[in-house]
């Protein structure tokens, strides 16, 4: 960097600094410090002045510097004609610099322009492990349009072993065209500041700014009226068109925003439904290690089926087992649990396996009571990866499984789907918990309400806050209630899975997503730990007999 350059960086920082605690005492409010982050031990800085600063296209997209739009300065970044989430921007990170297994400080400023959504942006490093692939994300924020974000992460761990290492910057779904500015990197712990995000989650949401500008007007009224047609994907702008909270989209908010703009109401009707009444299912509020009885891995008298089924997904052909009850009877409607295999293992270990035996234990509980006849799907990531599952199992394997099995879905269409969503659970081991996590965090919760991570923890963040954060933005965004998703966990306590876990656990704890107990009519989170149990299917079965009996039975 030239001395002119370092010099103009450095007055920008004081200036913004000064008005910032200019703004402070106006508002009444402690002066903040007025001096600048500092910039001494950054081990680099991007601002794109003097071109694109190393960084090149990822993709099928342009990068470019624009004077556009920018963060400080003159310029930008901008990486536009994007196809896909993952196309964006990439830099190579000096590996003498970068060591692995140890933290360092990251942060970037995003922006878009286009598009009537708040976008998701992405912080991420690829790196290779083994010689194979691997995604760590480093931030992860929303933006309105218009508006500069930073992603920020003070003490982010480069994993040990990792190779290849190259900063990403992408979005987690939009293809929209972006900015990219103040790409910063420095010594762990370094403060460094940016615009924060003026998208608020949750209960802050405007109810009626369904084009998410920050203001209700007449657009949001139309586009209320199409998102009654024609269903609404953004779990955002979801919760701000239920403008009466009765959990559906419908003519009675379409009625009660237009009353709002034309003034004869002046504050939206709450119609939050009550709790539905507890259900009759006996549960155990604190539900402990058990092991299945040992006859329940071998063969029953009443014994299901388990086919074998082919079908054409967005990988490519692909197969699965399902499992159907004894008595299977397609006039009924079947509870579905697709439950995946974890890393070295395919569609067969479930059912197949010595180890696991799976099929035989769900015919002995069934048979005895323990357990409502279900249909279980095993299926497998063995053509994409554990952490993009979730695109299949959403767009290609339920459409599939569910045109073809009774289950509560009355068709395979994006709102059947959704509103049979409480008799629908996904599940895994080890990678395979990795693709229950992941399936949370990308979406799924709209159509599945049950999810069984097993010995392993979630992958799209980094941190046991970071990682809990992850799912809680998921449930903030998707615009559900409490009683309205649960999330049963297990590990064992020598599990190597357990120390990832744990933290990630501990922090979920904290947050008012989540209601901690395994009785599902008082709350939502559970986490069964067997003691001195190892990362072994021999084991992780038995977590299985322990928990599944304690799902479908709240909603509708």
């Amino acid at each position: 960097m030239s001395r002119s350059k370092t010099l103009t960086t450095k007055i920008v920082s004081v200036l913004s600094s000064t008005a910032l605690a200019a703004s402070c005492l106006a508002y009444g409010m402690p002066a903040m410090s007025a001096a600048a982050d500092d910039t001494s031990s950054y081990l680099f800085h991007d601002t794109f002045e003097y071109g694109t600063d190393d960084w090149t296209a990822r993709g099928s997209c342009t990068a470019a510097e624009s004077s556009d739009e920018k963060y400080s300065g003159s310029k930008s970044l901008s990486l536009s004609g994007r196809s896909d989430a993952w196309n964006g921007g990439q830099k190579a990170l000096d590996s003498s610099t970068f060591v692995p297994g140890k933290a360092y400080a990251f942060s970037a400023c995003f922006a878009t322009q286009k598009g009537s959504e708040s976008t998701e942006f992405k912080l991420t490093l690829q790196y290779e492990l083994n010689d194979e692939p691997n995604y760590a994300m480093i931030a992860q924020e929303y933006a309105k349009r218009g508006d500069f974000v930073q992603l920020y992460n003070p003490e982010f761990t480069i994993p040990t072993g990792a190779e290849n290492l190259v900063l990403v910057v992408e979005t987690t779904k939009s293809n929209c065209d972006f900015y990219v500015d103040e790409v910063i990197a420095a010594p762990a712990g370094t403060v460094i500041s940016g615009p924060a995000s003026k998208v608020v989650s949750g209960e802050g949401r405007m109810r009626g700014d369904v084009d998410l500008d920050g203001k209700i007007t007449l657009a949001d009224y139309v586009a209320l009226k199409k998102a009654v047609l024609n269903g609404i994907k953004n779990g955002e702008a979801r919760v701000n068109a239920d403008v009466d909270k009765s959990g559906i989209i419908d003519d009675d908010d379409v009625t009660a925003l237009h009353d709002y703009l034309n003034g004869t109401i002046a504050e939206f009707p709450d119609n939050t439904p009550q709790k539905p009444p507890k259900s009759e299912y006996i549960y155990n509020s604190a539900i402990s290690f058990k092991e299945a009885p040992g006859d329940y891995f071998n063969s029953c008298q009443q014994a299901g089926t388990v086919t074998r089924e082919t079908y054409n997904g967005i990988n490519g052909s692909n197969s699965c087992l399902v499992y159907t009850p004894y008595g299977y009877d397609s006039s009924k409607k079947y509870n579905i649990l697709y439950l995946m295999h974890g890393g070295g293992e395919n569609e067969t270990t479930i059912f197949q396996d010595k180890d696991a035996k799976m099929a035989n234990m769900f015919d002995h509980m069934i048979m005895n009571g323990e357990l409502e006849p279900l249909i279980v799907v095993c299926p497998t990531f063995n053509k994409c990866t554990a952490q993009t599952f979730y695109k299949e199992w959403m767009q290609s394997l339920i459409p599939f499984v569910e045109s073809k099995y009774s289950t509560y879905a009355e068709s395979t269409s994006e709102a059947d789907i959704k509103a049979s969503r409480f008799h629908r659970a996904y599940g895994g081991f080890s990678m395979g918990s990795c693709s229950t996590w992941a399936g949370m965090v990308h979406g799924g919760l709209d159509i599945c309400a049950y999810w069984l991570p097993l010995s392993g923890d979630n992958w799209e963040a980094d941190g046991g806050y970071g990682k809990a954060k992850s799912v809680a933005d998921a449930i903030d965004r998707s615009g559900l209630q409490k009683n309205e998703y649960f999330i049963m966990c297990a590990t064992g306590s020598e599990d190597i899975a357990y120390p990832n876990m744990n933290p990630q656990i501990d922090e979920m704890k904290k947050m008012s997503q989540f209601v901690y107990t395994s009785d599902f009519s008082e709350g939502n989170f559970y986490y069964l730990v067997a003691p001195g149990k190892t990362h072994w299917w021999g084991y992780v079965r038995h977590y299985v007999y322990d928990v599944l009996p304690s799902f479908f039975h709240e909603g509708e």
